[in-house]
């Protein structure tokens, strides 16, 4: 137990007597979730007092040959990524670029990518990853709110940054492209717009001279958060470090963590698929498999020529191979540790890719605000279904009330998580608006609904956000959602609130069928009525061919919400 962390609020007690609450009920229960770690040492991680380039370095020092990155039928060694590392960093510093500048990684799943982010950490310019089908709106509020001055961009989609580097009110001087080898894309010549290979090419490969400390700035994650209006969650190299560790610890149960083979088939946009690649391999070494489209196909092709043990998936990605025609006859048992995480995975679902498998899926929970983690479920001793585990070690949460997130709830009580830790944030970046909505005296008000039980498990019912209001009753689409994916004919499925002149909001289900099965909105009602109170059972039912899905692989309530707004504004 941190007591360093337990004593920060200790003088603000009397003004506000809550904050005793939260340390009470730390310490009333810490012991009792830490009986179920695999390894009682877990409760106590130790973490290195370096930037994460010298933990990189040291690999490549010791294990130059071992592959660290590998793409299709490309292998790239550790002392080739440095070295390229190394000239990129000198190429980016010799355009200008210095020490706390933000660039921008705008890229798919591919070598490039991991070889830019080591450049970044080099001489500590600050990564700022962005997805490559947000539209030019997104991004330009994006690279506005980081200051982001250079983009390095997949040479398909390097239009877009092209066109906000235009912009005289944009931040943007340099974009560089990189072209995917046999398919190059012609680009516009002109000053600020440079070729990835070109300016590596001739780069000193030297270490960049410049100091790096752990309390620097490397990465800012944007997030919706508790709201539409992206924001950059401030993350360091020691507050990365944090997980480095407790990640790789945690699967080191599972696989040794001196032959990690990861999977890499989330976005390393994203905050889950950096963490648990880049992140768990930086602990020993470790070897990343790229996938950049992460279609069932793609990810067994890669699974049988790479043999991967450890893989940070989605319950669409896990659905998918379970359903391959040939996951059979495929390697398909290299794979002992999953990850799973961004929705609730259905126990069938988990228990069939388990059996073909032999591996162990361990769900979690976590967001951009805390590098990923704040909970998950233990390999080897006690998993429960339905929850996202127990509470990550070195990690303090409490559940409040959601009225004024002051009052603590009792075990197995509804109520806002709230959480602090070392890999919590502090702040968004310049945005004290929402630094202080977010983050109160030292605690992170994470937006999600949850209950925890007495062993410590976390039970995730819904986003603040996602809640439905119908005549005053509370009703959180989750509930809904894992009464219908129960259901033998439905293969998935997403509830949202709809406007209701009468009641504020109504239920509406959105549902895919399973091929060759018939279901009527009639009988979806009638299923709901048997397991759910009145007020949660969907008023209206909706047949569709697919959810939309976030980058990651969520189910967009967005989405859905924002097409019938607009129905009812019509």
């Amino acid at each position: 137990m941190n007591m360093k962390r337990l004593r920060s609020n200790q003088h603000l007690y009397a003004e506000k007597p809550w904050l005793k609450d939260f340390d009470d009920d730390v310490i009333k229960w810490h012991d009792k979730w830490v009986e179920f770690y695999d390894k009682k040492e877990f409760a106590d991680p130790v973490y290195p007092a370096i930037p994460l380039k010298d933990l990189f370095n040291k690999w490549a020092e010791e294990k130059p040959d071992k592959d660290y990155i590998i793409f299709n039928d490309t292998k790239l060694s550790y002392k080739m990524v440095n070295t390229l590392s190394r000239k990129l960093a000198n190429a980016l510093m010799g355009l200008g670029v210095k020490k706390g500048d933000r660039v921008a990684i705008m890229a798919p799943n591919i070598p490039q990518y991991i070889i830019s982010l080591h450049a970044c950490l080099k001489f500590g310019a600050i990564e700022v990853p962005a997805n490559v089908l947000y539209t030019v709106p997104e991004l330009t509020h994006q690279f506005k709110d980081s200051g982001t001055e250079t983009v390095i961009v997949l040479a398909p989609f390097a239009d877009k940054a092209i066109k906000i580097m235009k912009d005289t009110s944009s931040p943007v001087k340099r974009v560089i492209a990189i072209q995917i080898t046999g398919a190059p894309v012609e680009l516009e010549k002109g000053e600020g717009i440079y070729d990835f290979n070109e300016i590596i090419g001739p780069a000193n490969d030297a270490e960049p001279d410049v100091a790096v400390y752990p309390s620097d700035i490397s990465k800012l994650q944007y997030t919706g958060g508790t709201t539409g209006v992206p924001k950059g969650c401030v993350l360091t190299n020691e507050m990365n470090m944090t997980q480095v560790v407790r990640t790789s610890e945690w699967l080191g149960v599972a696989v040794p963590p001196e032959d990690f083979r990861t999977l890499c088939a989330i976005p390393l946009n994203h905050i889950y698929g950096y963490n648990a690649n880049v992140n768990v391999c930086l602990y020993k070494g470790g070897t990343i498999i790229l996938v950049a489209q992460p279609t069932p196909d793609n990810l067994l092709e890669a699974i049988n020529k790479h043999e991967p043990n450890l893989w940070a998936a989605v319950p669409a990605m896990i659905i998918g191979l379970n359903n391959h025609p040939d996951i059979g006859k495929s390697k398909i048992k290299s794979i002992k540790g999953i990850f799973c995480g961004s929705a609730p995975l259905a126990v069938g679902t988990l228990q069939k890719f388990e059996e073909l498998s032999g591996g162990r899926i361990v769900e979690g929970a976590g967001m951009s605000e805390t590098i990923n983690i704040f909970t998950v479920n233990p390999v080897r001793t006690k998993r429960k279904f339905g929850s996202c585990g127990i509470i990550w070690p070195d990690t303090d949460l409490v559940v409040v009330d959601v009225e004024s997130g002051t009052k603590v709830m009792g075990r197995n009580e509804e109520g806002e998580l709230i959480g602090r830790g070392p890999q919590f944030i502090k702040e968004y970046w310049n945005n004290k608006e929402e630094t202080d909505k977010t983050v109160k005296d030292g605690w992170v008000y994470t937006g999600d609904i949850v209950k925890i039980d007495e062993e410590g498990f976390l039970f995730i019912l819904d986003r603040k956000k996602d809640m439905i209001i119908v005549n005053g009753m509370n009703v959180y689409p989750r509930d809904i959602d894992e009464v219908m994916f129960k259901h033998p004919k439905v293969v998935e499925v997403c509830t949202i609130g709809i406007p209701d002149e009468k009641q504020g909001e109504s239920v509406k289900t959105f549902l895919v069928v399973k091929p060759g099965e018939t279901l009527t909105a009639d009988e979806v009602i009638a299923y709901c009525r048997e397991q759910l109170a009145p007020y949660k059972v969907p008023r209206f039912v909706e047949f569709v061919e697919a959810i939309p899905r976030t980058a990651v692989g969520k189910a967009d309530r967005k989405v859905l919400k924002q097409k019938e707004l607009e129905k009812f504004k019509n």
